[in-house]
């Protein structure tokens, strides 16, 4: 089976440092990653590359569980990530670059279906993909932007 992809770009009148701040702190990752109830790292100190990690995430019908690491992190450039479940392999990253007054965001996600039953799962699990996305890309602009009180006069615009 092949794996399912997705990439979505947005630009945030924020500067890269800032951005790669949000996106590096795992510990809030639950406030704007889409389906995220909590990330943890096993160890303390500043990221890593091969970090361990393990998200506890909402599901269809139940809280489910991946682990993973760390696979790149160059700051204020980029940060990618592996998980895997019992059902899935996911893979994700965030790419920065500074655009003018601001970040060029890109993420991608690739979501692997493990067994027969994800499989089956896959056209589900892509149309997921896309409120994911959407809903990741939302709640970071959203805590970029009110880290400084200019949501609600961005959104007015």
């Amino acid at each position: 089976m092949s794996a399912l992809y997705r990439r979505q770009s947005v630009f945030v009148p924020r500067e890269p440092g800032e951005v790669f701040a949000l996106v590096d702190d795992v510990s809030s990752m639950h406030r704007w990653l889409d389906r995220c109830i909590r990330v943890q790292k096993y160890h303390g100190g500043e990221n890593a590359v091969g970090d361990a990690l393990r998200c506890v995430y909402q599901g269809v019908t139940r809280h489910g569980v991946l682990t993973g690491a760390i696979v790149a992190r160059e700051p204020a450039r980029s940060l990618a990530c592996v998980y895997a479940g019992r059902f899935m392999r996911v893979a994700f990253d965030f790419s920065l670059s500074p655009r003018g007054e601001g970040t060029y965001l890109t993420h991608s996600v690739q979501v692997t279906p493990i067994g027969w039953l994800a499989r089956l799962w896959s056209p589900f699990i892509r149309r997921m993909l896309e409120r994911h996305m959407a809903g990741t890309m939302d709640g970071l602009r959203h805590c970029l932007l009110a880290a400084r009180g200019e949501e609600t006069a961005l959104s007015r615009r």
